[in-house]
């Protein structure tokens, strides 16, 4: 099946949960999948998404994709990278 990603396991979304947490402390993130976005928007089934809201409401970064293979290994500064290039920063180097 080509247009679906294995799913996230629990430790793994823990895992970016904190990572997203402890690259943007002062930004709560808003966390999203497949069909939240208005129908088939997503890259492919079964991939997560996030936007980094703050304590009023205001939205602070377009939709991030996250494929569930990337994961257990995504850093701080890979999670600051991915939300720059989704404001159209700059590019994300990948993981």
């Amino acid at each position: 099946m080509g247009n679906k990603n294995r799913k996230a396991t629990k430790s793994e979304m823990a895992h970016v949960r904190r990572v997203v947490a402890d690259a943007f402390p002062d930004l709560d993130a808003v966390w999203g999948a497949h069909g939240d976005y208005g129908g088939h928007r997503a890259p492919r089934d079964h991939t997560i998404s996030f936007r980094l809201r703050d304590r009023r409401g205001k939205f602070h970064s377009n939709v991030v994709w996250l494929m569930p293979a990337w994961l257990r290994d995504l850093t701080v500064d890979d999670v600051r990278g991915l939300v720059a290039e989704s404001n159209g920063k700059r590019k994300w180097k990948g993981c």
